[in-house]
């Protein structure tokens, strides 16, 4: 689909990014960019040429409903707890939608809102890098791998981490994202395959070290990444996980928290590690590390593997340099978009409906994270 006029809701790194990324790809658009703060709204809307509106801290004012309808697709780059409210905006005014979050009890509950909803645009969720491109990939590989040897591989494999050149003690961790993202991918739980079947299992439960293109890191269990491959491969696939990859050290950092407060309630131990991870300055060189595998038998009984390992670094987007967390996470959710049919039914795209080669070989994703087939 190619927007004429594109929505965001959102003032911050997920909204600038994503402005830059549209008005790049799509240099005729009409960018409308909403924040609660109004100033800070107008400061990304000038960057890109576009206009800025007020976006109601609670409730969905009628200006806001208003400007929405003028809208082809809003791209929602809120914190996830405000998804589900962004979604009823662009269902009351039948405006597509796109979200790049991993907040799993949002994406379920969008989901049944356009269930249970007649006539309504198309909703494509948790549509950035990770969720997002990772699971693309895991299912271009298994798919390829079924075509190849004739059976789904016995595992699939997502690792996806954000990483910076420079860390120290005790975090190990530089923040190059959202403090209360990663909080809530600590402390949710993670969904998996185990032996064919959908289980939920421990965040930070199985840790792993790995070696990629000669780097030594550590992989864990988190929430909200794996979006609905699990779903999508049970019964399929006999393992599937994702992970997130962190320097050595820091998971050892963040449990310890966590079982300091093992017995706080569920959202107390969000708040607490929140608190933690701010103290943890921002910074803007990073380069993401994409790592995806399957493995399975072949007919003859041979273990055989494929395997893809993407890595990108901060780049110039036209005028404007990005961090290579900003630039998938946007480029994603544009691509996911770009790729949908022109007049197509409405209703929920999830990841492992997209058309996954052409989703790989789209002119967005082969800027971004370059030649990944």
């Amino acid at each position: 689909m190619k927007p004429k006029t594109v929505a965001i809701a959102g003032s911050g790194i997920v909204a600038k990014s994503t402005a830059i990324l549209v008005r790049r790809f799509y240099p005729e658009a009409r960018i409308l960019v909403g924040g609660r703060r109004r100033e800070k709204a107008e400061a990304i809307a000038h960057l890109v040429g576009g206009e800025a509106f007020h976006l109601p801290s609670e409730g969905l004012s009628e200006e806001f409903l208003a400007i929405l309808s003028e809208a082809d697709v809003l791209f929602d780059c809120l914190p996830g707890r405000e998804a589900t409210r962004m979604a009823e905006a662009a269902l009351r005014t039948s405006t597509n939608y796109v979200n790049l979050t991993e907040h799993v009890k949002a994406t379920e509950a969008i989901r049944r809102m356009v269930a249970e909803a007649e006539n309504p645009p198309v909703f494509v969720l948790q549509a950035g890098l990770a969720p997002g491109f990772v699971n693309v990939l895991a299912v271009y590989l298994a798919e390829r791998f079924l075509k190849e040897y004739g059976k789904y591989p016995d595992e699939v494999r997502m690792r996806v981490g954000a990483l910076t050149p420079n860390v120290s003690s005790p975090y190990f961790y530089a923040r190059t994202w959202s403090a209360a993202g990663v909080a809530v991918e600590y402390v949710e739980p993670s969904v998996v395959l185990r032996d064919g079947g959908i289980q939920l299992v421990p965040s930070l439960s199985e840790p792993e070290t790995l070696i990629l293109n000669g780097r030594v890191l550590e992989a864990d269990l988190t929430s909200g990444g794996a979006s609905t491959t699990p779903e999508y491969f049970a019964g399929k696939v006999r393992r599937l996980d994702y992970k997130t990859l962190r320097w050595p050290g820091h998971y050892d950092w963040a449990r310890s928290l966590l079982e300091t407060w093992r017995y706080l309630p569920h959202n107390e131990k969000i708040e607490r590690l929140l608190e933690e991870l701010k103290r943890i300055p921002l910074v803007e060189e990073d380069w993401v590390v994409v790592y995806v595998s399957v493995a399975g038998y072949d007919s003859e009984g041979e273990l055989r593997a494929m395997e893809r390992l993407v890595e990108v670094r901060p780049a110039l987007y036209g005028d404007f340099r990005l961090s290579a967390i900003q630039a998938t996470t946007s480029g994603g959710a544009i691509a996911a978009y770009d790729v949908l049919p022109e007049g197509m039914q409405g209703g929920v795209v999830l990841q492992t409906d997209l058309p996954a080669e052409e989703y790989l070989n789209n002119r967005i994703i082969r800027e971004i994270y370059g030649e990944v087939l």
